[in-house]
């Protein structure tokens, strides 16, 4: 049985396919378009992910779409509300919206009458695709499932629970109330445009919460984990805020004028960004303690784009009576692809669950020979290791910045040892070196450390496994020192802990390099640059790799180094 989950559209394109019950490819558009959050119909990442499974469309039992096209116009009615302050707008969204599910509905019923019998076409409910890709492919028989996203069929958090192969919501909070829009509103304030709200979750440890008092006024807690925004302050609802700004001239006037985007960053800004940040966690943790109290459960799958918080993520053990957490690695509009074929698959044909998520590695790989040919075509001078794990510990310890590109490409937004840049992180200057001559990011912005497993609880207060870099946690005082380059200003680090059994090869890396310097840390970032997805094929790392501040590129068995190198000290 294979069910074709699909999802995107407005941003974050991506497709997956489930075989009997077990995830056998997952990709993202903007990986082949090498647009960052590509949007529209993910042709290319439904391709891939056919060819992964080696069937044809005619071969696929259903295609499931990440929302419920018609059975639910609660975003419509939500929009309508506003109609007597803003008719033109309010007018011309439904009319976009209504084309929108018309164009869609078009495009799936043309992919499901591909060679005649094709694929049957379904929907499924655009928050229970959420909870399906954290629930469904968790190792929990039973647990609690929040999913907060900006919106999706009509509503912005969903607290629910899941047992066995039955999801259900509990409670639930409809638009325009939506503590996620809130954050992209003030994210497009502070300067920064949208889907980079992770910049404003950096950028608030460098301030000190002094816009709180005056930010939870803006925000109503209710029984049942439901919540109420005051929606006088943002405008989204009824202007389009990508031309007239997200937040409405009553914030402006309470909180002073937006940054522009190339702006200087003052510390007013990094004062808000902390508030901000510090007003989400709170309502984040009144919507997971209620669900608590209704679920009595021990154990939370969280999902939505929001849950993309890690700073969040990391204080929930210690915020919440929950004991034990599951975040997937694309918690986001991508994984409803994901969970879109889990919901479908579980749910409703009523499979064995029993494949459990424990990689993001299920994207495009490929062989020798064909990175051999990229690696030719360019005229690269290369040479073939016989050890790649340890000569990439070996230039590590130098120094040098290496970019990482081995195995099938990771699904999710962020790079975990398949599609990797790879620093030494004891070096206190690497974290500048990498924004500036590799990344070309903000200087505030932290790399993560990547850790052996076995070595978590002796860095970092964090003692479960964070595989999918998903918490942030404190670092330990008697090992900051150790490793400088991933210890954020506030003494923090978003951790991936590494395990031979799920990427024994970027595992040895780390290992090699703990028996030459001493730590079982790498730093690890993703293999791209400002602006770009990261790197999908062979030809996209070395296009990256010339065109950056990267030293060498281990591709497969080969090794690319510039000509010359920076030097170490």
């Amino acid at each position: 049985m294979h069910v074709l989950g699909i999802a995107g559209y407005n941003h974050d394109a991506a497709a997956a396919l489930m075989r009997d019950g077990e995830l056998v490819a997952a990709a993202e558009e903007e990986r082949f378009t090498r647009i960052k959050h590509q949007d529209g119909f993910p042709y290319r990442a439904i391709q891939y992910c056919l060819k992964e499974a080696e069937v044809q469309e005619s071969s696929v039992d259903y295609v499931v779409y990440a929302n419920n096209l018609w059975g639910n116009f609660g975003k419509m009615l939500a929009y309508a509300k506003s109609f007597h302050e803003a008719p033109v707008y309010t007018t011309g969204f439904a009319l976009r919206d209504l084309y929108t599910r018309m164009w869609i509905t078009f495009l799936m019923r043309m992919l499901s009458n591909t060679g005649g019998g094709g694929p049957r076409l379904r929907f499924v409910d655009h928050h229970l695709a959420h909870m399906g890709s954290s629930f469904f492919v968790s190792p929990f028989e039973s647990a609690a499932v929040l999913s907060i996203d900006s919106l999706g069929d009509g509503d912005t958090t969903v607290l629910g629970h899941g047992e066995g192969q039955r999801l259900k919501k509990l409670s639930r909070v409809n638009y325009p109330h939506s503590i996620a829009e809130m954050y992209c509103c003030v994210t497009n304030y502070l300067g920064f445009p949208t889907q980079d709200e992770y910049k404003v979750m950096g950028l608030a440890s460098y301030g000190e919460a002094r816009y709180l008092e005056r930010l939870r006024r803006l925000v109503r807690f209710l029984d049942k984990g439901r919540y109420r925004i005051d929606t006088r302050y943002f405008q989204t609802h009824r202007r389009p805020g990508r031309f007239l700004g997200y937040v409405s001239r009553r914030f402006i006037d309470e909180f002073g004028p937006m940054r522009r985007e190339d702006a200087r960053i003052e510390q007013r800004h990094k004062d808000m960004a902390a508030s901000l940040q510090k007003l989400f966690e709170e309502t984040v943790f009144h919507c997971l303690r209620a669900l608590h109290r209704m679920t009595g459960e021990k154990r939370l799958c969280l999902c939505g784009g929001a849950a993309q918080n890690s700073v969040m993520n990391g204080k929930i053990l210690l915020e919440t009576p929950f004991q034990e957490i599951y975040v997937p690695p694309a918690p986001g509009d991508s994984g409803g692809s994901i969970g879109a074929a889990s919901y479908f698959s579980y749910g409703v044909l009523q499979q064995r669950r029993g494949f459990v998520m424990r990689t993001a590695d299920w994207g495009p790989s490929f062989s020798e020979t064909q990175i051999k040919a990229v690696l030719d075509e360019s005229k690269s001078r290369y040479s073939r290791s016989e050890d790649v794990a340890a000569d990439a510990a070996a230039l590590l310890a130098k120094g040098y910045i290496v970019g990482w590109y081995q195995g099938r490409m990771e699904f999710g937004p962020r790079a975990l040892g398949a599609r990797s840049i790879l620093a030494d992180p004891t070096r206190p200057n690497m974290t500048d070196i990498v924004n500036r001559d590799v990344k070309h990011r903000e200087d505030f912005r932290p790399f993560a450390p990547s850790v052996l497993r076995e070595y978590v609880d002796e860095y970092f207060f964090g003692h479960h496994e964070a595989p999918f870099m998903s918490y942030v946690w404190g670092v330990r005082p008697d090992k900051a020192a150790a490793i400088p380059a991933v210890v954020h200003i506030d003494k923090t680090a978003r951790v991936q802990t590494v395990e031979r059994d799920d990427n024994a090869l970027y595992w040895e890396v780390i290992k090699r390099f703990e028996k030459l310097k001493g730590v079982p840390v790498v730093l690890n970032t993703s293999f791209n640059v400002k602006g770009e997805p990261i790197v999908c094929t062979p030809r996209d790392a070395v296009r990256c790799f010339f065109s950056t501040g990267l030293d060498c590129l281990v591709i497969g068995p080969f090794v690319l180094k510039k000509e010359v190198l920076r030097a170490t000290g």
